[in-house]
């Protein structure tokens, strides 16, 4: 609690908030302020990037010891926020009262929850017992040679191109920091000894961090080209998806194999997805790195066929229907308060198969009716 200033909050008939401000500290008279009403995510890491979004702002000069701000009750309800609490972050509206203290060079600062002045947030969720991460990014198993001659030629030379560069370039790399760890720094090839900083660094290190970097680009590169055994893409974009939406498996999927695909399982996942920054490193290696972690996920559909023919409709081995209505009870709805921080609302399509890479497919958050959320 600040010493100098202080405000409460009290809600209004017509929904709205009023702030009362009390000075303690005379100094402050004639400074200028700013009274907002922000929703904050705050990260859960020993090195956050924490991040906020202004609902509302209100700048003005101090004229005395008492203030009374209103926080009208279109704002109140235009923050769309609720409070969340997860793994990785947190998430709360607050009103902040910001004074221009210039004589300690340092604002004082004023912080206050209104959780309780939003109005009613959503009914408790129901019980999800999945591993979110384990729905989301499940292990995906298969034989390279024979998901390679199942691809077009172009894609398959492509494939076996990326592996074989791919292979050389980590040769490269490795021998680079092997001959810059031993060599003085005089005659290092690209590794230094030292970084920006001036502080101790070993090449070798940083080229098997480097080795590391590009194996997972090749990869992702590569996965790309081994899908291309099938064709496999939404039909359209789902409108106005509510709590009692019932929608066909075939009305949504289509897709063509260019081989037999055995045991194919299809499923169709949604889950909450908490989205944040932090630092890593130190010094001039400092970096910003963005998470995106699983938070909560139920399994909406689930089906396998033992056999699918080359060349058939993928869409007609899945004439069933299944309900969204499980994911309005179980999941939250979005609340990405900026583009790198929040939660967000997650769903995709799968087909998993034993002998080739998996497909997948990514829907838009945006169709489901975000007010649904918020029915019991």
């Amino acid at each position: 609690m600040s010493k100098k200033i202080h405000f409460t909050l009290e809600a209004t008939p017509d929904g709205g908030v009023m702030a009362d401000i009390l000075l303690y500290d005379q100094k402050l008279v004639g400074k200028k302020a700013t009274f907002s009403v922000q929703k904050f995510v705050k990260v859960k890491h020993s090195q956050p990037v924490h991040d906020s979004d202004v609902v509302t702002q209100l700048d003005f000069k101090i004229k005395s010891g008492k203030h009374k701000i209103k926080i009208p009750a279109k704002v109140i309800n235009s923050a769309n926020s609720y409070p969340f609490s997860g793994k990785k972050i947190t998430i709360e509206c607050v009103a902040e009262l910001k004074v221009d203290d210039s004589l300690i060079l340092k604002d004082t600062t004023v912080i206050r929850n209104i959780a309780k002045y939003l109005p009613p947030g959503i009914s408790r969720r129901a019980s999800v017992n999945n591993n979110a991460k384990e729905l989301i990014e499940p292990k995906d198993a298969f034989k390279f040679s024979k998901n390679v001659m199942a691809l077009p030629t172009e894609n398959a030379i492509l494939t076996i191109g990326l592996l074989g560069g791919g292979l050389i370039l980590f040769v490269i790399n490795l021998l680079i920091g092997i001959h810059d760890q031993v060599s003085p720094e005089y005659a290092t090839w690209l590794y230094s000894h030292r970084d920006r900083d001036g502080d101790s660094n070993l090449p070798l290190l940083n080229a098997l961090m480097g080795c590391v970097a590009l194996g997972v680009a090749i990869w992702f590169a590569m996965r790309n080209q081994l899908r291309k055994y099938m064709t496999f893409r939404f039909k359209g974009t789902l409108r106005k998806v509510d709590r009692n939406s019932v929608m066909k498996v075939s009305e949504i999927i289509a897709g063509v194999s260019r081989v037999d695909l055995n045991k194919a399982t299809l499923r169709i996942i949604a889950c909450n997805m908490e989205k944040g920054q932090y630092v890593r490193g130190s010094g001039s290696n400092r970096r910003t790195v963005s998470f995106s972690e699983p938070s909560r996920a139920i399994l909406l559909f689930s089906k396998k066929v033992n056999h699918i023919p080359k060349g058939q409709p993928i869409g007609s081995y899945f004439q069933d229907k299944f309900p969204f209505k499980p994911m309005f009870e179980a999941l939250y709805p979005r609340q990405m308060i900026t583009s790198t921080h929040g939660l967000d609302l997650c769903w995709e399509v799968q087909l998993i198969l034993d002998d080739f890479v998996d497909q997948e497919l990514h829907g838009n958050p945006n169709s489901f009716v975000q007010e649904d959320f918020y029915k019991s």
